[in-house]
């Protein structure tokens, strides 16, 4: 399933097409609800950080359930920027913290796998979540 998405549609109209898709072809549990909150968190930084920077800002979002795994992969435009690479998240009370960074480090959290490439100005996000075990620390970050 590929989606063509804009930046300002709404994460709400996103995620119900993802769900969608899920509803045939994957288990209705948390590591998929995982999913809605990576597809989330990757929605608001988009627009924060890559289309206040364009006229018009399109990205797309392949979706593949195989074998108790999901793969999400993200294909945007702009500058290079590895979100496997960010820094991590301070350890400070949300009070002191710097604006930044919990986004990513929600969507690290989350997922199994996350790999990073970038061609042509374009860059690629997979993220990959194994749907038929919990995740090991099920703790909040």
């Amino acid at each position: 399933m590929a989606l063509s998405i804009q930046s300002n549609e709404t994460v709400a109209s996103i995620l119900q097409r993802v769900r969608d898709h899920f509803g045939a072809t994957c288990l209705d549990n948390d590591r998929v609800n995982d999913c809605y909150t990576i597809i989330d968190e990757f929605h608001a930084n988009i627009k924060e950080h890559v289309a206040t920077k364009l006229d018009t800002c399109q990205w797309f979002l392949e979706v593949v359930c195989e074998d108790g795994k999901v793969m999400l992969e993200f294909d945007y435009p702009g500058p290079r920027f590895d979100p496997t690479k960010a820094s991590p998240v301070a350890d400070q009370p949300i009070e002191t913290r710097p604006v930044g960074g919990l986004g990513l480090a929600i969507m690290s959290q989350l997922s199994d796998e996350m790999n990073y490439c970038y061609q042509n100005g374009t860059n690629k996000l997979t993220v990959t979540l194994d749907t038929t075990t919990p995740r090991e620390d099920d703790s909040c970050l």
